[in-house]
């Protein structure tokens, strides 16, 4: 599947109602990441919980007093230390890291501890991170 198709697939499960989770059960069973935004991870942590996923976000630092780094929903949600719309990452980046500031799509595991908040929302087992560009840069 070529990329132009892979963008147009998430389009389309996001904005069809449902459509995401046969594009979820298709996907892993296949062994790949399933594409899907991350404001549906946050919204249904539950229906994503241990799941391999491939997520688009902009990587910053968290506001807590550890400053892990999270997958924020946007520049403005990072640059502000939005935590409701973050999930955080795991795993160690060193602050000269050109990714962190910028747009990054990754693959990763999800994990959500039930009845913790948005805090315990995580993704582990990263790879395939890199600066995302759209379709339209060059």
């Amino acid at each position: 599947m070529n990329c132009k198709m892979k963008y147009y697939l998430v389009a389309f499960s996001l904005l069809v109602p449902g459509a995401g989770s046969g594009v979820l059960a298709a996907q892993e069973s296949e062994d790949r990441p399933a594409p899907v935004s991350l404001i549906r991870v946050i919204a249904n942590p539950e229906r994503f919980d241990g799941h391999r996923l491939r997520v688009i976000g902009v990587l910053g630092y968290g506001g807590g007093l550890d400053q892990a780094v999270c997958l924020y929903v946007s520049e403005t949600d990072a640059r502000n230390g939005g935590m409701l719309n973050c999930i955080s990452v795991d795993q160690s980046f060193d602050k000269s890291d050109k990714r962190l500031g910028k747009y990054v799509i990754l693959n990763a595991t999800f994990h959500y501890l039930s009845g913790h908040g948005l805090e315990a929302l995580s993704f582990n087992h990263i790879s395939g991170l890199k600066v995302w560009s759209s379709l339209g840069e060059k």
